[in-house]
């Protein structure tokens, strides 16, 4: 049994195309888990229409919380699975039909080989318009990601997980019980998780038609220099991302340190501390544990941005 669970948020222009995907997979022993954040749509009215055609394979979770944002909401989702495999959805995409089967073949593969293990399997993605318009045919190339970055020195600086192509097992699962308030996107930190205490894998496949029309909480992003060049020119706010991914790091130690290992915790302790040390010990901690992005302007960026702050200048709390 999988759980797919599905957070919504003003869906309903979008949502029954989605369902439909899933309705419409080779694999069929799963149910939909949804919450909604707020919505004051039709969206809950088209839920509780699917919920009433499907009975027993769509729930919908009525709790008393209100807008707590995509992340929140999917950790609040997480509380509510029961099953040994758990897959995440967006409410405006559109699932390839065999998608499903061929990231639960990927996991049953790797739990073969690493038995025991919290195990992370997601996938490429196509990215196409409101209409299911090809855009580009990998959102990886798209956005220049490399999702053979997964070891904790990447992730700690950088996400390449893209949640809606997530699968997870259970023993992953079991290991995200703590909520975290500062974790940017929930994909990102079960990418940390899985990376520390597990495996994570992929499949180069696109298994998800990406839609991208104008409303997306997250998105695509087509990198090049022109993206480069105007990220640049907007130092504040580059540091003010950078602070937030060292918070979101500072967290995972705060959780999870007494769970990792010697060689981790000096890797994941360089790198939350690294506003707490002047400008060229920050460069040579960057070089020494390899707290690079994928792509030469990306690091040439990050390292500009790191350069110019003063010892202090940029202040979080690393207890």
């Amino acid at each position: 049994m999988i759980d797919i669970l599905l957070s919504t948020y003003y869906g309903e222009k979008y949502i029954k195309e989605q369902i439909e995907s899933i309705l419409n997979q080779t694999y069929k022993d799963w149910r939909i888990l949804i919450r909604d954040d707020g919505s004051s749509d039709r969206t809950l009215e088209i839920i509780e229409e699917y919920v009433k055609k499907l009975n027993g394979k769509i729930y919908f979770i009525n709790d008393s919380d209100k807008h707590l944002g995509a992340a929140m909401s999917f950790f609040k989702l997480l509380n509510y699975s029961t099953a040994d495999y758990i897959m995440f959805c967006d409410q405006d995409d559109v699932w390839i039909a065999d998608k499903i089967e061929i990231t639960l073949n990927k996991m049953y593969t790797l739990e073969k080989l690493y038995p025991d293990k919290p195990i992370l399997v997601h996938s490429n993605l196509k990215v196409v318009d409101a209409f299911l318009k090809t855009i580009y045919e990998s959102f990886w190339k798209y956005q220049k990601l490399n999702p053979n970055l997964k070891r904790l020195n990447n992730l700690l600086i950088q996400n390449n997980v893209t949640g809606c192509t997530v699968l997870i097992n259970k023993k992953l699962k079991d290991l995200l019980k703590t909520v975290p308030g500062n974790a940017i996107m929930h994909d990102w930190w079960f990418a940390l998780v899985a990376s520390a205490f597990g495996f994570i894998d992929y499949i180069d496949e696109p298994l998800i038609l990406y839609r991208q029309h104008g409303a997306n909480d997250t998105g695509a992003k087509k990198y090049g220099i022109s993206y480069f060049i105007n990220r640049s020119l907007k130092y504040d706010k580059a540091v003010k991302t950078i602070n937030k991914i060292i918070n979101q790091g500072k967290e995972f130690y705060s959780i999870y340190g007494n769970m990792l290992t010697e060689k981790q915790k000096d890797v994941v302790y360089n790198f939350i501390t690294l506003f707490e040390v002047g400008r060229f010990k920050r460069i040579y901690r960057i070089f020494k544990y390899k707290f690079f992005k994928y792509g030469f302007l990306r690091n040439l960026g990050f390292i500009i941005v790191m350069l110019i702050p003063g010892k202090n200048k940029v202040k979080g709390d690393c207890r």
